[in-house]
């Protein structure tokens, strides 16, 4: 079982990963990009300015203040696409472990379709009710803390999951009550904002449309990571003879 387990995943992942890698060059790598454009000019007009490193670094960058070292981004073209990849297949690979272990929870066998139901409920889970709060960033872009938006974005993703959870396959309806509850309590409390007198330095239609594509493109991957991750777990089963 755990071999089958893992090997269905890592298929998935890799398969989902690598189709999904390469739609991000056509969809969110371009408008990443034109995001850093504005970012460099930025830069470039605050190192006209005030003549120093310092403060373009800690203005542009986010970094720590305390560094003069700029964040790390890929140096060229294939070297982001690679690291890309890598993380695409990662991230797939993990995901695709989590959906497969809530279809050995429930008993299910697998199979492409039950798989995009549960692929739906991880984008809902992972991507969707995460994105209310904190929608995808571009570079340039004004952020809260760090830590705290991690913590945000897990504890979201737990508790949606568990609402649904509870939601499909729980029939007491005293439970949807705990279920509503759970949907909508990260949402009540608020996701960390940036709290600064700075404006970001993307224009809003840029950001916009990096949200909604980023969203979609999230869709379609989790799309295949249910199917695919079903599909092979399914695939693999042995046969009684």
């Amino acid at each position: 079982m755990i071999r089958r387990l893992f090997s269905s995943a890592i298929l998935a992942g890799i398969l989902a990963g690598l189709a999904i890698s390469l739609l991000y060059q056509f969809t969110t790598v371009p408008l990443i990009v034109k995001a850093e454009e504005f970012e460099t000019k930025q830069s470039a007009d605050a190192r006209y300015t005030t003549g120093t490193d310092k403060f373009v670094v800690h203005l542009v960058h986010n970094s720590d203040p305390k560094s003069n070292r700029p964040e790390w981004e890929p140096a060229n073209f294939v070297e982001r696409i690679v690291y890309t990849s890598l993380t695409t297949i990662i991230s797939g690979v993990g995901f695709a472990l989590l959906i497969l272990s809530a279809l050995v929870i429930r008993g299910s066998s697998g199979g492409f379709r039950i798989g995009v139901l549960w692929g739906i409920g991880g984008f809902a889970a992972f991507i969707l009710a995460p994105a209310v709060g904190l929608p995808p960033e571009l570079p340039g872009m004004m952020k809260a803390e760090l830590i705290g938006r991690q913590f945000w974005w897990l504890g979201t993703a737990t508790v949606t999951a568990t609402g649904l959870w509870i939601l499909v396959f729980y029939k007491n309806p005293s439970l949807y009550i705990l279920a509503f509850i759970l949907l909508l309590a990260p949402h009540i409390l608020g996701a960390p904002i940036q709290h600064s007198i700075q404006s970001s330095i993307i224009p809003a239609e840029l950001a916009a449309k990096f949200t909604t594509v980023s969203i979609g493109v999230n869709f379609i991957f989790w799309l295949m990571l249910g199917g695919l991750s079903a599909h092979f777990f399914k695939k693999f089963q042995p046969k009684i003879a």
